[in-house]
């Protein structure tokens, strides 16, 4: 029955685009406007070429060469696998329900895998501590499989995964034929999650740290949690994409915090330690930031500046039990877009000074196109909306066409990603596209901003004078660069002209 509902509804979607399209009066486009939709389409022309440049270099990466690891993993015998395997979780205000799945499915997979085991759980509450020891007791793991109760302060997640990296450095054992899994405390580890990986290490001696593939679980059923679980899905079919076409250059662009997996040595490394527990950025403006969120991207930044190689592990996967941060779907988005993106713009400046050679010409660009597409994606609208002022609705409806049109081919692409694509997925790639880019505007300006969803923690500003520095700096840099973009699209709609500017400048002045 679903299966014959979303074929009706992609029909439908179908039989919406041609219609549209004859009822565009494709005769009262005047030259100018042809000339301004060829612009346009130079514009597109190349994000869609990106978009599918990635399309294919994931389809090559998961099809070709990560089978020909897997297939070589799967002919080697003991000689590639770890000495030693440490997995470390932190559970910082977490479920209780949500921790003993996490907790079971790694101590399952501590057995399974056969390896020498330490699981590593770095936890706040006493209580929390009781719940782990009676989980493992429970399910009475062998003599090789060991517990390590690490208490800290209620002070972060940075502050676990720092005193839980110390017990691996204090270890005794060959940290470098170790490794060591750096698991989130909502994330339940698939099945054969921890062998399939960890032997990946012996096959390569610079490989300094892997990702898997993830998927979201969402407790109900209700219409907004179906929203959220949708939109979930869509966001991890292109991180699949996204991480497959940067591993195809041995590199990717985070060691995502739900789970990563890292060569023990690495973890050990009192830079690595400082880096992710008190982690900081330098600003022109802002200054010193400090890292609240986004420990994922410190550790990336450590193990890519030193030159260590990346993995995606695209046959394994990670359930991310996700909890919806708002009930209105625009909010809850926002607030989950901000950390994201954020994140990613305060890895991203520091990250381009590495040497390109080290980075890899292909992360290098796609370090780069993280600041091209905040304005490429809003642009057609901005032209579309401010063309039908000028000219007339039916500049709006042609705009509307194409993003119907374009984004179904999007949902359809991603088939290399996810078979079960929905048809919902390309108005979820247009609200993506678009209203994320307003968020990275807007976030760009303002990096000195962090919260957490699930634990409502945020950085705080400092003194009065910083705060309302901070706060007029970035609103006033944010809208001058709104006002700016807007000036250039009416330009070439020609809702205004050079002229204009310059009267009005002589009218301020």
């Amino acid at each position: 029955m679903e299966n014959i509902l979303r074929f009706f509804s992609f029909l439908i979607y179908i039989l919406l685009i041609i219609a549209l399209g004859f009822l565009i009066p494709y005769e009262r486009f005047d030259p100018y406007q042809k000339n301004l939709i060829f612009f346009i389409a130079f514009v597109g022309v190349w994000r869609y070429t990106w978009f599918f440049i990635n399309i294919i270099r994931a389809w090559t990466y998961k099809n070709i060469k990560f089978k020909a690891i897997r297939k070589e993993e799967e002919k080697k015998g003991s000689e590639i696998d770890p000495e030693h395997v440490f997995i470390l979780i932190t559970t910082f205000r977490i479920g209780t329900s949500v921790s003993v799945e996490v907790y079971r499915a790694a101590i399952k997979e501590a057995i399974n895998c056969g390896y020498n085991v330490t699981l590593i759980a770095s936890i706040v509450e006493m209580s929390e501590e009781r719940l782990v020891r009676k989980i493992f007791l429970e399910l009475n793991p062998p003599e090789r499989v060991k517990l390590v109760i690490t208490r800290i302060e209620g002070t972060g997640k940075r502050d676990g995964l720092a005193a839980g990296f110390r017990v691996v450095a204090n270890s005794p054992v060959n940290l470098y034929n170790s490794v060591v899994a750096v698991v989130d405390g909502d994330s339940i580890l698939g099945e054969g999650v921890i062998r399939k990986s960890a032997r990946l290490f012996g096959l390569n001696e610079n490989l300094g740290a892997l990702t898997t593939d993830e998927d979201a679980k969402l407790e109900g059923k209700d219409f907004i949690t179906n929203i959220y679980r949708k939109w979930y899905r869509l966001r991890f079919a292109q991180r699949n994409v996204t991480m497959s076409s940067l591993a195809l250059g041995d590199r990717v662009l985070t060691l995502t915090g739900r789970m990563s997996m890292f060569r023990a040595n690495i973890i050990a490394d009192r830079e690595f330690v400082e880096t992710v527990q008190r982690d900081y950025f330098e600003h022109w403006r802002l200054g010193k930031i400090p890292f609240l969120t986004g420990d994922d991207k410190s550790s990336w930044f450590y193990v890519i500046k030193n030159g260590w190689d990346m993995l995606y592990v695209p046959d394994v996967v990670v359930y991310t039990i996700e909890e919806i941060p708002h009930r209105n779907f625009f909010i809850g988005s926002l607030m989950l877009m901000q950390r994201w993106f954020g994140n990613q713009y305060r890895t991203n400046e520091r990250a381009l000074k590495i040497p390109i050679e080290i980075l890899g010409l292909y992360t290098w660009y796609a370090l780069w196109d993280q600041r091209f597409t905040k304005w490429t994606a809003p642009y057609g609208l901005m032209i579309a909306l401010f063309g039908a002022i000028h000219w007339g609705g039916y500049i709006f409806l042609a705009y509307i066409w194409w993003i119907l049109l374009s984004r179904l081919l999007m949902t359809y692409a991603y088939s290399v990603s996810r078979k079960d694509i929905l048809p919902s997925w390309p108005f979820f790639l247009y609200y993506n596209q678009v209203i994320g880019a307003f968020v990275k505007i807007y976030i760009w300006e303002h990096l000195y901003k962090q919260s957490w969803t699930r634990q409502k923690t945020k950085l705080v500003a400092g003194d009065k004078f910083t705060a309302w520095y901070l706060f007029v700096s970035s609103n006033l840099t944010f809208t001058i660069k709104v006002l700016f973009f807007l000036i250039i699209v009416n330009l070439l709609v020609q809702n205004i002209t050079f002229d204009d500017i310059w009267e009005y400048l002589n009218w301020i002045i």
